[in-house]
């Protein structure tokens, strides 16, 4: 816990008792233990200089606006996949029977992690490419989506799923 919230959980705690206008100690012990103390531990010790407290109710938007601001965590971009080509409801005329497909990511791809397809949720061969082509399918409707996993099998992200038509381009 940050010291700033255990200084401020502390003198919430002595306004709430009454005992705010009592000086606060901070000890550290021979081991580097941090205690907190109303009590004088030594002749020459110094009074904390504590800043002036003010309640937020924590169910305030402004209390999580502060919360996350003293927290000193970056926020973290949630990585985010989708399938660029084809777009959902493409019908695709071709004799090869093929389907080019063409992922996009918010961040750039962790280079050990691994995309798995799935074509009418049949997972296809692990891949680390960001483009790839379906081949020899029959003419017909085609389920795809992708998840992006880690070296572990951790999911990190999928994408929405795209229906696409193939139809043999001689056929019409």
């Amino acid at each position: 816990m940050p010291i700033f919230l255990k200084l401020l959980l502390i003198a919430l705690w002595f306004s709430a008792t009454g005992a705010l206008a009592q000086p606060i100690y901070r000890v550290v012990d021979e081991t580097g233990n941090v205690t907190y103390t109303d009590q004088k531990p030594t002749e020459d010790a110094e009074p904390l200089d504590l800043p002036d407290l003010s309640i937020i109710n924590a169910q305030a938007p402004e209390a999580a606006i502060l919360i996350e601001s003293e927290s000193g965590a970056p926020s973290v971009e949630p990585f985010q996949m989708s399938i660029a080509e084809p777009a959902d409801g493409s019908i695709i005329a071709n004799t090869e029977g093929r389907v080019d497909i063409r992922f996009e990511s918010n961040l750039a791809v962790p280079p050990a992690a691994q995309l798995v397809v799935f074509v009418n949720d049949q997972a296809q061969a692990p891949m680390r490419e960001m483009e790839m082509s379906l081949t020899d399918l029959q003419p017909g409707e085609y389920r795809l989506h992708a998840e992006l996993h880690s070296p572990s099998g951790r999911k990190l992200a999928e994408s929405q799923a795209v229906v696409v038509q193939l139809i043999s381009a001689d056929s019409g």
